[in-house]
């Protein structure tokens, strides 16, 4: 198959199963960020998707550390939320000019620690940034619940779900708009099932 596939093609398809991220791979072969998606797109298939995420969950899994680094794209692609939201992530961190964040880090994102000032609010930063919304939020916390990060991440997982189950309403922000915490049935049943 290999030798079937131009070699542009086969130098995007080697870095994104090293799990580069579609904006490393443009900026270091210089090709459109639509090209690099079409041939994503056209060979990627759910199994490589499948293996190279399991692959970046075994290696957090043996580290066990909340606090260790990763580079973005390999936590994103470890936990595979939706593609919009996990390309949201990645996007979001680029333009902070944040390469590596840790399991923390991306917990705090999804639910983070810092009180709102409004009882029975929790704070939701991920609802801030562009493209996510509240299924992309759902869709962080169904595979943030269903991934095994190691005992000491998981741990750290449950304690922030525990809040989220035993909060009204989310917000993006202290002062602005929230929204009912209205868990999809199928998070509900995952959180059920842990």
């Amino acid at each position: 198959m290999w030798e079937e596939i131009p070699e542009r093609n086969r130098q995007i398809l080697q870095m994104r199963e090293a799990g580069d991220c579609i904006d490393e791979i443009v900026s270091i072969l210089g090709v459109s960020w639509d090209v690099v998606r079409m041939v994503a797109r056209k060979f990627e298939t759910e199994g490589i998707l499948s293996a190279r995420s399991s692959r970046f969950l075994s290696e957090i899994r043996k580290v066990n550390d909340l606090d260790q680094k990763w580079k973005v794209s390999h936590l994103a692609q470890a936990i595979r939320p939706l593609g919009i939201t996990q390309n949201a992530i990645i996007h979001h961190f680029v333009r902070q000019r944040t390469p590596d964040i840790s399991p923390l880090e991306l917990m705090e994102l999804a639910i983070s620690d810092k009180l709102h000032p409004k009882p029975g609010f929790l704070l939701i930063p991920l609802l801030r940034v562009q493209c996510v919304g509240v299924e992309g939020f759902w869709s962080l916390v169904g595979r943030l619940t269903q991934v095994d990060l190691g005992e000491t991440c998981n741990r750290e997982w449950r304690r922030r779900l525990s809040r989220l189950q035993k909060c009204s309403r989310i917000a993006g922000r202290e002062i602005y708009g929230s929204k009912p915490c209205q868990t999809p049935t199928w998070v509900r049943e995952l959180v059920e099932a842990t």
